[in-house]
């Protein structure tokens, strides 16, 4: 199939036809979603050779992993809950929105959740989840973070970086609110992580330097009259 840039079209011609595309591809998915559910339903990737219907995805499809398993998992919520396909067909439900939502749906919340979810980002259904299901806070952990040989070496035996980190080191205190977690790389740009445990709570993650975090045992010391424990 052969596509070239639509150069010829004018500007009104090219927004239209931006928008009618953007609107047939949700629609296109939707139907995908509906169709991957009966076909998971037969299991009809088993005479097809597949042991998953993911493998049968990624082999037959020719989807991405991460695509087909957004799609696995908004097929097997739509599944239960029709109204689903309807939503992401009308664009009030993206495969991002609908995998966040998937496993916390029941018979009895689903028309309040997916409604209240219905034309939200990712980030706001986040934010919406934690409203309705808050989470416990997140145990404290302070880590040497493996040096570029170390991850190196990960890389070659395949195995995850933090197999080769060196242990936990013994913080001054228990630290019960922060925690500093390895990247997957240290010369590797990420986006820091800022993730919702309730509405008003936040876990929040990012990389100290080793002098930061011998201010930090510093400050502890220091305060030891006011916050006996250390806590951050």
């Amino acid at each position: 199939m052969k596509i070239d840039i639509p150069s010829h079209l004018s500007d009104d011609e090219l927004v239209a036809e931006v928008k009618t595309l953007a609107r047939c591809e949700r629609e296109a998915t939707a139907c995908l979603i509906a169709h991957l559910a009966e076909l998971d339903a037969r299991r009809l990737y088993l005479p097809a050779g597949f042991s998953s219907l993911f493998n049968y995805c990624c082999e037959v499809l020719h989807l991405s992993e991460p695509a087909a398993y957004n799609r696995i998992e908004a097929t097997r919520a739509a599944r239960r809950f029709p109204l689903i396909l309807r939503m992401l067909g009308e664009g009030s439900l993206s495969l991002a929105t609908v995998r966040l939502l998937a496993s916390h749906l029941t018979a009895e919340n689903h028309p309040e959740l997916l409604a209240a979810a219905a034309g939200k980002s990712k980030r706001e259904v986040e934010e919406l989840l934690v409203r309705y299901f808050p989470m416990s806070e997140v145990p404290a952990c302070v880590r040497k973070l493996p040096g570029p040989k170390a991850f190196a070496g990960a890389l070659d035996a395949k195995r995850p970086a933090s197999s080769d980190a060196p242990a936990v080191l013994a913080p001054v205190a228990s630290l019960p609110s922060a925690r500093v977690s390895s990247p997957a790389s240290p010369a590797a740009v990420r986006r820091p992580v800022v993730s919702p445990l309730a509405p008003d709570r936040y876990e929040i993650r990012f990389t100290a330097s080793a002098q930061t975090r011998e201010k930090l045992r510093q400050a502890q010391d220091l305060l030891r009259h006011a916050v006996p424990d250390g806590a951050p």
